[in-house]
């Protein structure tokens, strides 16, 4: 399953000649008068926005079965530092240990619960369970709205999944978020390729939709080359947490955050 320093190379090499029996020459070196530019700056774009503490998500789990052997309602809160999590009239007449996850992929996705999944951990009991911690607001880059489906799974299956998933959902629910647009006006501009960016980028209306990293790149130049931050670009690829490699695609489009821009495990 679901983490910069920037360095700057400077060389300055002086070759000295020296040619037996040569006068010194008194030839004016010539003048560089070419016209140096940076990149065009983005656009200034609002600051970023805290998710209000309160109720911020929901979701009503139905038994992947059909038979109502699992049910309750999934409640996600904003409060303090952090996003907390708990079940409210949670039931279930399957035997044995279950555990939570929420998943970046859509209830019809094969094998949600393999990849990129938060875990609560073992539910414990067969009644409202408040007090799962997601942990701090900066895990998430302050928006956990990325995950799509609250997940039930068996904690240790008896039987083989047909599908051949690691972890078989047992029931699920869609997720519906009312969080505000914590970063407004977060686009970014395509400025150019650069040494730590030297990757294509694909685009879409004319802007930037998504970045092919090649071998040398850094988050840091990345970031820099489409003028967003750091934080922005981690905002973009919440699922992505290590320096990229290369061949490794990076998603550029709020639209696209988390799980629409990664391919889901059955893929």
């Amino acid at each position: 399953m679901p983490r910069l320093t920037t360095s700057v190379l400077g060389s300055i090499a002086l070759v000295l000649g020296l040619v037996a029996c040569s006068p010194p020459t008194t030839e004016t070196p010539p003048v560089d008068t070419t016209v140096h530019t940076d990149a065009p700056a983005p656009p200034d774009r609002a600051a970023d926005v805290v998710i209000p503490d309160g109720v911020i998500g929901t979701a009503e789990l139905t038994s992947a079965s059909g038979d109502n052997a699992i049910s309750g309602t999934v409640v996600v809160t904003a409060g303090g530092g952090g996003f907390d999590v708990a079940l409210k009239d949670f039931h279930s007449d399957v035997p044995g240990g279950l555990q939570l996850f929420f998943s970046p992929w859509s209830e019809t996705t094969i094998c949600l619960a393999d990849m990129h999944s938060f875990s609560f951990g073992n539910l414990s009991t067969d009644a409202d369970q408040p007090g799962l911690n997601m942990g701090p607001r900066d895990l998430s880059r302050g928006d956990p709205s990325y995950y799509l489906t609250a997940v039930i799974t068996e904690t240790d299956p008896t039987t083989t999944d047909p599908d051949g998933c690691v972890l078989t959902p047992r029931a699920v629910g869609t997720i519906t978020w009312d969080v505000p647009d914590t970063r407004p006006g977060l686009l970014a501009v395509d400025t150019g390729a650069r040494f730590g960016a030297g990757g294509a980028a694909a685009s879409a209306d004319g802007a930037p939709l998504s970045y092919r990293a090649v071998a040398g790149d850094t988050l840091n130049d990345i970031a820099d080359r489409f003028g967003i931050t750091d934080d922005d670009l981690g905002f973009l690829n919440p699922l992505t947490s290590r320096q990229p490699q290369a061949g490794d695609e990076l998603n550029l489009r709020v639209a696209l955050r988390g799980g629409a821009s990664v391919p889901p495990p059955s893929s």
